[in-house]
């Protein structure tokens, strides 16, 4: 216990980059990225702001933290979605990110692609690696996968844009969203067969 002034003073709390990075991510989760300040995480956190500058010398540093995180849960929603069709869950697992966390992934898509270059960067290893795993996609090379999965992803992202929206119809379920991007990844993946004569 420490003396402050006369007054008996509990130990000072000690913030790990964990829990600073856990702020962040909840002011992320509803105000957006570009959202998050050094101030709003310690107003959150019930402290000063030295804590936090104690772990990352700016936000630019921070965020790229957060992105580490945003990366992980996305990995994470990939091992969830094993199937046994990789390419099938690559699809689900990036539906599930757009609706579970909107916000985010509205940041990651519209803020003039700063933040989604590097989630591509690191993650486009992991996808290319998952469908190389896929039965369905056997014979193609890495670019022709590359090609595969830019198609599937301007799809997905267009459906996953609706549904963090609200624009698609009401009576569309999230089953009913996984059902569409199932039957267009088979539709994708025929039409590439066909083309390679596979």
């Amino acid at each position: 216990m420490l003396f402050e002034g006369g007054e008996l003073m509990g130990p000072k709390v000690k913030f790990t980059r964990e829990h600073i990075i856990d702020a962040a991510f909840d002011i992320a989760q509803k105000e957006g990225i570009d959202g998050i300040s050094m101030r709003k995480i310690a107003d959150k956190m019930g402290s000063s702001v030295a804590p936090i500058y104690q772990n990352f010398k700016n936000v630019d540093e921070l965020n790229e933290a957060l992105m580490e995180r945003i990366i992980g849960i996305s990995r994470q929603l990939l091992m969830e979605e094993s199937t046994g069709n990789p390419f099938r869950d690559i699809g689900i697992a990036s539906l599930r990110f757009a609706v579970e966390y909107s916000v985010i992934f509205k940041d990651l898509l519209l803020k003039s692609g700063k933040y989604l270059q590097g989630y591509d960067e690191k993650m486009m290893p992991v996808l290319i690696e998952e469908m190389q795993k896929d039965p369905q996609l056997n014979g193609f090379n890495v670019e022709e996968l590359k090609t595969i999965l830019l198609k599937m992803r301007i799809f997905q992202i267009g459906l996953s844009i609706m549904a963090a929206n609200g624009l698609l119809p009401k009576d569309c379920s999230k089953q009913d969203m996984m059902d569409i991007l199932s039957s267009t990844a088979d539709d994708v993946i025929i039409s590439a067969k066909l083309r390679r004569g596979l």
